[in-house]
């Protein structure tokens, strides 16, 4: 019966292990449900953004706030808009304030924004329905923070507008909860500047006593990423720059977030619940107070559950640590020089060295560029990274192998001191340079050199092996980072059609990796060149076998990728359909590209069919009379005036009227590169670094704006005016389709007018 009992509880604590808190998983999907498929896409400003704003408020009001209402927003750091922040409090015993937040707003008009950041909006108003029922010490603000994919705008306006900002203790941001996979905790933001450590401690702590799994600090790219004063972060990031202690809980980027895919079907429920158990926790430990309300300054690195905060200062001790084992290394090397036969004179080893280095990184990069030859894709990586980089890879002993026998030929220096040296002076090349940029940058360069210094001094040559191949991991880790799915498939989305621009990335790309890996090659030379022992390895793998093995599962594994889908339920390619009418000279062009290959594209216009064969990236249509010109009507009065014979005034009443909803308009005025002088107009607008002045609609303003311009130039100077009006939606009619795609279809209406005297 003992036994029955145990097994029993045993099931019971198994089963309960992920109930965690009153969170309901099944409420906080049907108000995504809501979120992303009854309201749908939701850019900033837009009137979705603005429902989704007005549900959220009256969830809060029904779920217990005292107050609920929208901070309303009606322009950004660059573009006027019709944004805002819905906020639910719910008063506490004190006057001490945790704020819950999430961003309500998707990144385009085509995104349904499920779990980028339907999903944290969801979370944040179930939070508000378990906790407006709850008596509690501090006061809860919950936010669903408009315009965050404009730049964390929302966030901005609130901490600058909030009346009680000074007595905020904590925030705690979800900006996305899909899945059970890979949950990222980030209490960072740009200048160096971190959460206290007792707060990712603390989230560390509850989400391991919840008995979820998968939590991940990604160290090296969010060194890269806040190594300036701005990154790709959330809504957290505009409370640290206050002071205010704060953390961002979000699901695995590489999830299609900032796509049409990123919707409610292919969204996974299962982590609203475990992240909105992870923030009710938090918000009832530090319920009673904080330990401080300040930031700090660490480098953080989460070894399963035990985070490891390293302060600056040991930072620049471990660097320091570094540099001298450099120079340790350094009079070993030449010490050891002394003891060798005297180096006969051989010419352009360095040189040789980076060609050998120019030969592996071209063989590695170029690997998937033989699927891609072979099935006429430009990025046929796009799905399965783990796989082309197993392709790359294998390419790459490939590459080394050729090397290994060129290096027959290619005699180089028998010396390994001046190898050595190579590589260690370009290590602190590149730690300097890092350093200059920030600390935290420091430490995977610094890690090379203590490892590669150790490498040359210790004797043992099993040792020296070990050091040696240990050496490049953390380096290779800085550049194919924890994000690498999202920042490659940018970077993929974001290149040029043209032939120069695939030439010139292509050509910056390899010569870029080559010099990254050229110290660990002159290091490889220099350790093998000290320990005979090793030589043994080389001739092994300058063996016809090893070529004929690793060419046998290069081949297999080009077989398994030619067999396998590049595109998926949740990758598609991006289509994008751009119409312009230029209203001045009455011109219309429409422009049909990718960063893929349009071939199987079917086109249908003016009842003509074409299909796209071969490898083109974009097409052109000359479109017919049925292009509609009519959408947007300019009305202009200009009122001069002469103050002074050397200047003129200018009073504009600029009108817009248009026949449905623009999806942006921008309005600038130029003076040939000059600062428009005595500009003024009641809107928000800005100056580009060219001088021109500009004013910009996000997203969806009416169909009529009136815009007031006043400015005042030297009499005889001209001001010229462009105007640009962005449509969602396509004048010249057209049908598409083309398997695992989606399509952006863009109107764009031009029109400029000059101001003379």
């Amino acid at each position: 019966m003992k036994y029955f009992l145990f097994a029993m509880l045993s099931i019971f604590s198994l089963a309960s292990l992920h109930s965690g808190t009153e969170f309901s998983q099944d409420n906080a999907a049907v108000i995504l449900k809501h979120l992303a498929v009854e309201i749908g896409p939701r850019p900033m400003g837009s009137p979705s953004e603005q429902a989704a704003l007005a549900y959220a408020v009256n969830k809060f009001r029904e779920y217990g706030c005292d107050t609920s209402y929208v901070m309303p927003m009606t322009y950004t750091s660059r573009a006027n808009t019709t944004s805002g922040i819905a906020v639910g409090i719910k008063h506490g015993a004190t006057q001490r304030i945790i704020v819950i937040g999430g961003h309500i707003d998707s990144a385009g008009p085509e995104i349904p924004g499920a779990d980028d950041d339907g999903s944290g909006s969801a979370v944040v108003i179930e939070c508000a329905r378990t906790l407006g029922q709850r008596p509690m010490q501090s006061t809860i603000v919950f936010c669903c923070f408009g315009g965050e994919e404009q730049g964390l705008e929302g966030s901005n306006y609130f901490v600058d507008h909030f009346s009680d900002i000074d007595s905020v203790a904590l925030m705690l941001q979800v900006d996305m909860a899909n899945g059970l996979g890979i949950l990222e905790m980030d209490p960072d933001v740009g200048g160096g500047i971190s959460a206290p450590a007792w707060l990712p401690r603390a989230a560390v702590e509850e989400f391991s006593r919840l008995g979820y799994e998968h939590l991940r600090y990604p160290t090296h790219f969010f060194s890269l990423n806040y190594a300036g004063q701005a990154g790709a972060g959330s809504d957290h990031e505009s409370f640290l720059r206050k002071g205010v202690p704060a953390i961002d809980f979000s699901t695995d980027v590489a999830k299609p977030i900032h796509t049409p895919r990123d919707n409610f079907e292919n969204f996974d429920p299962r982590g609203l619940k475990r992240s909105g158990d992870l923030v009710l926790k938090l918000a009832e430990r530090f319920d009673s107070g904080v330990l401080s309300r300040e930031v700090e300054r660490y480098w953080l690195y989460l070894i399963g559950t035990t985070p490891i905060f390293i302060p600056i200062w040991a930072l620049w001790t471990f660097v320091g640590i570094a540099l001298t084992t450099t120079i340790a290394a350094l009079i070993a090397a030449h010490r050891q020089r002394k003891l060798q036969q005297p180096a006969e004179h051989i010419r352009w080893s360095g040189l040789k060295v980076w060609l050998f280095s120019l030969t592996i990184i071209a063989c590695g990069w170029f690997s998937s560029d033989v699927i891609g030859l072979l099935r006429g894709l430009r990025h046929p990586w796009f799905t399965a990274f783990d796989t082309y980089y197993l392709l790359a890879f294998l390419a790459m002993i490939i590459g080394g192998w050729i090397t290994l026998r060129l290096a027959r030929r290619l005699r180089l220096a028998p010396s390994s001191f001046e190898f050595a040296a190579r590589s260690l002076i370009m290590l602190v090349v590149f730690l300097i340079l890092l350093s200059l940029v920030t600390i935290k940058l420091t430490v995977e360069p610094a890690v090379a050199l203590l490892l590669i210094s150790l490498a040359i001094i210790v004797r043992q040559p099993v040792l020296k092996l070990v050091f040696l191949v240990l050496s490049p991991w953390w380096m290779i880790r800085l550049v194919f980072s924890e994000w690498d799915g999202l920042v490659f498939r940018s970077v993929a989305n974001a290149i040029p059609t043209t032939s120069l621009a695939a030439f010139t990335l292509n050509g910056g790309a390899i010569l870029f990796f080559s010099l990254y890996l050229l110290p660990f090659l002159y290091a490889s030379v220099a350790v093998i060149r000290d320990a005979p022992e090793l030589q043994s390895i080389v001739h092994a793998i300058r063996s016809p076998r090893i070529l004929a093995v690793v060419g046998v599962l290069f081949i297999a594994l080009t077989a398994y990728l030619l067999a396998t889908p590049v595109y998926n339920e949740l990758w598609y390619r991006d289509v994008r359909v751009n119409e312009e009418y230029n209203m001045n000279d009455r011109s219309r062009s429409v422009l049909i590209k990718s960063s893929e290959y349009l071939s199987g594209l079917r086109i249908t216009h003016e009842g003509k069919d074409t299909a796209i064969v071969g490898r083109t990236m974009k097409v052109e249509i000359q479109p017919a009379g049925s292009f509609d010109t009519s959408w947007v009507t300019i009305g202009r009065n200009d009122s001069i005036e002469h103050p002074a014979d050397s200047v003129t005034s200018h009073r504009v009443r600029l009108t817009l009227a248009m026949t449905r909803r623009p999806y942006t308009v921008a309005v600038s005025y130029s003076r040939d590169g000059k600062v428009v002088p005595g500009f003024e107009t009641r809107y928000k607008y800005f100056s580009t670094k060219t001088g021109t002045t500009e004013i910009d609609w996000y997203s969806f303003p009416d169909t009529i704006l009136r815009v007031p311009v006043e400015f005042t130039v030297p009499a005889g100077d001209s001001v010229k005016e462009t105007i640009v009006v962005t449509f969602d939606d396509l004048a010249y009619p057209m049908k598409y389709d083309l398997d695992h795609a989606y399509f952006l279809p863009r109107t764009k209406y031009t029109s400029s007018y000059t101001y003379r005297k």
